[in-house]
């Protein structure tokens, strides 16, 4: 298209931490020549950050979407159930039926689920990966007598994460954490520690073992031990949803577009995919990680781009897209928490905080995320983030010439 003479018209599918932040910073950066709409199954905002605390039964305020992303958005609610990256056509299927959208770009920023194990008995896990899950899992939990069992999968942050918070909302259950690495791998020596007594202070039982099946009130380890469990969640990791592999683009084994590090689908060049919905390489060859970190930068990234082709500038040279981790937040229930230092690639690296200052630092974190989309709706572009470190090996450690 012209984009002298014509609006740029582009799709945003999903409206998280990453769609959102890409459609205020599009909006008020593309000087009228560009046009949003933003598809999205809720017309609240889901905070992914707070998933366990929904499975508790604890109150987190849902804010409005709309009064998020502010006049000059065209919010949808819906779903997108066929998209032709080819042609420039979705189909979204709302509550007043189908609707057709015409776009010349399109963004993926639909987030990713809880991605269930080929395991047998799978159908009778929980998950916490999206607030449908989450509300599962709470009744669940409601109906569960004092004294049962339940068993958390995956001892990674949304694990650990999740069966501290259990254990902090119902003491009178009894909770294991079952995984093939220790809890505290990833840490260093210092914050491994803290999580290792805030499992002991918790009287969380850790088991280090793979869970090869799922059966009614018991679980089947690799170790051929069987662990009794009344009710079992899965943390075992996430994947994107079907719709990118469902539309004939290049995804990644997770169901994530394949881009290049400019955020381009390497498949279809009108298509975008930010946050847990691409599969963008860090310049030590890694996948950036699923995380708010990687959400942010890569929605803001793109909008700028977006902007650029509607505004006609030149984009052939636009560089490359590069996000360099200062650190991570983990909470371990409401009053403990370790905050630890990363390097560039993302790696535990040297100091970590606990006490008081991390479930300060966590709490801040949390709070911030809502008030950085508000912040950029209202003075657009004022997004920064640290660039990767050049010349990182596969380990994360730089490389001299």
């Amino acid at each position: 298209m012209n984009t002298s003479t014509a609006q740029l018209q582009v799709l945003v599918i999903g409206s998280g931490f990453a769609g959102a932040t890409l459609a205020v910073r599009l909006n008020g950066r593309g000087r009228s020549r560009v046009a949003v709409t933003v598809v999205n199954p809720r017309l609240t905002f889901v905070n992914r950050l707070r998933m366990h605390q929904v499975a508790t039964g604890q109150v987190v305020p849902a804010q409005s979407l709309q009064r998020l992303l502010g006049p000059g958005i065209r919010l949808i609610q819906g779903s997108v159930t066929d998209l032709d990256p080819s042609t420039g056509w979705a189909t979204v299927d709302t509550a007043q039926g189908p609707e057709r959208l015409h776009f010349d770009r399109v963004v993926f920023a639909s987030g990713s689920r809880t991605q269930t194990p080929e395991l047998p008995g799978a159908h009778l896990l929980y998950g916490v990966g999206d607030v449908d899950q989450a509300h599962r899992l709470r009744a669940a939990l409601r109906r569960l007598p004092e004294g049962r069992r339940v068993s958390v999968i995956g001892s990674g942050f949304t694990g650990l994460e999740t069966v501290t918070e259990i254990a902090e909302q119902r003491p009178d259950l009894q909770l294991s954490l079952i995984s093939g690495t220790a809890a505290g791998a990833w840490f260093s020596a210092p914050a491994a520690h803290r999580v290792d007594s805030a499992l002991s202070e918790l009287r969380i039982a850790e088991h280090r073992a793979r869970v090869v099946g799922i059966d009614p009130g018991q679980l089947a380890l690799a170790n051929g031990q069987h662990l009794d469990s009344d009710l079992s969640i899965w943390c075992g990791g996430f994947s994107a949803y079907p719709l990118a592999a469902h539309s004939g683009l290049a995804v990644d084994d997770r169901g994530a577009v394949l881009t290049d590090p400019t955020l381009r689908s390497i498949s279809h060049e009108r298509v975008l995919a930010v946050g847990d919905a691409g599969h963008t390489v860090r310049p030590d060859g890694e996948r950036y990680s699923m995380s708010c970190q990687f959400a942010f930068p890569s929605a803001a990234y793109a909008a700028d781009l977006l902007r650029a082709e509607a505004l006609d500038l030149d984009v052939t040279g636009y560089r490359d897209f590069s996000l360099g981790f200062l650190a991570r937040c983990l909470s371990l229930g409401r009053r403990r928490a370790v905050l630890q230092r990363t390097n560039g690639a993302d790696q535990a690296s040297g100091w970590a905080l606990t006490g008081r200052t991390a479930v300060a630092a966590k709490r801040l974190q949390v709070s911030a995320l809502l008030a950085n989309i508000s912040t950029e709706r209202r003075f657009p572009g004022t997004m920064r983030w640290p660039a990767a470190p050049m010349g990182l090996d596969r380990s994360g450690h730089p490389v001299r010439d």
